[in-house]
């Protein structure tokens, strides 16, 4: 019947619905990078090294997700298949232990801004490559153009505070990035797969306790010798912020919207992750928000509303010619 509305309509919808949640994560996770800049280059007192600090949040991260997974859904806890334990070991030692440790060995060769363009600035396209390759998705020309306008858009961001440059020591440090996201592109994929056939609850909280598990020697190391008295508060909060949204809200919500709207479609929104970390550092340190930043931005978004067009058309919010069942 001519008027009603198709089930790909309906599906667009939740689809938007969802990748607001994503939203949510990276608007989180943009902040994330101020708070890690805070608890380990602190104004007053002594910070964290990055790995320490990563120890520290997942030692705490863990105990709270279990908990939360006890209570709200106990079955999850339980594994049917000990081969799953292999694998979200072998998840916790990638997503967790190396994609941190990566990022922080990148970052002392190369500039937050080389960074930021090589890591959330590709991974998203990575991410679109390898879905092509392993579940033979095919790049609409829509997706493309609109990942190279966002790319664009996160180069002009990246390259607002003038940092954004090739040397012979940034390279190495630009290498490791960019072989992050390839590494990270390609587990969106397997995680995305493990999250369609588990409970994304089971997922998250064994990929996080093998993850500590990891990082448990290292913090058994640095733990005594470490000046605890001289941490000041706001060492502590900026944990505590990599603790609570970042980590135990983040991971859930984005293990269990990912299999709803894909790899492909939830990446996208890393886009955006420069961008909420210039406006978090803004607000949170006092750094100057450029026009420049601003403007790439702008073009971000222009990219995304390019590779979601369809989902937008969908949920009502920009005009266009909808689905029709009968057509």
């Amino acid at each position: 019947m001519r008027g009603a509305v198709s089930d790909g309509t309906a599906t667009r919808r939740r689809d938007f619905f969802g990748l607001l949640l994503l939203l949510s994560c990276v608007m989180i996770w943009g902040a994330n990078a101020v708070a890690f800049k805070v608890g380990t280059h602190p104004a007053t007192g002594v910070g964290f090294d990055p790995v320490l600090m990563n120890g520290l949040r997942f030692l705490l991260v863990a105990p709270l997700l279990l908990v939360f997974i006890a209570v709200r859904d106990p079955s999850a806890l339980r594994v049917p298949n000990r081969a799953d334990l292999v694998r979200f070991a072998i998840y916790g030692l990638f997503s967790i232990v190396i994609s941190e440790t990566l990022l922080t060995v990148a970052l002392t060769y190369t500039s937050v801004a080389n960074m930021t363009l090589l890591g959330p600035g590709t991974m998203p396209l990575f991410t679109a490559l390898w879905a092509a390759v392993l579940d033979k998705q095919k790049l609409s020309r829509a997706g493309v153009v609109g990942a190279l306008v966002a790319m664009a858009g996160v180069g002009i961001v990246a390259g607002a505070g003038g940092n954004l440059h090739l040397s012979g020591t940034s390279l190495i440090g630009d290498g490791i990035s960019l072989a992050r996201s390839v590494v990270q592109g390609l587990y969106m994929i397997y995680l995305n797969r493990s999250l369609r056939a588990n409970n994304p609850f089971t997922v998250t909280i064994y990929n996080v306790l093998f993850g500590t598990l990891w990082f448990l020697p290292y913090v058994a190391w640095k733990a005594p010798s470490f000046a605890w008295g001289d941490v000041s508060w706001q060492v502590w909060a900026a944990l505590g912020w990599t603790v609570l949204p970042t980590s135990v809200y983040g991971f859930l919500v984005w293990n269990t919207v990912m299999p709803r709207v894909g790899p492909v479609a939830a990446t996208n929104v890393f886009y955006l992750l420069p961008l909420f970390g210039a406006l978090s550092a803004w607000v949170v340190l006092g750094e100057p928000l450029t026009f420049a930043q601003m403007t790439g931005g702008a073009v971000i978004i222009a990219g995304l509303i390019v590779l979601r067009w369809e989902t937008l058309v969908a949920a009502g919010i920009v005009p266009g010619r909808r689905q029709i069942i009968g057509e």
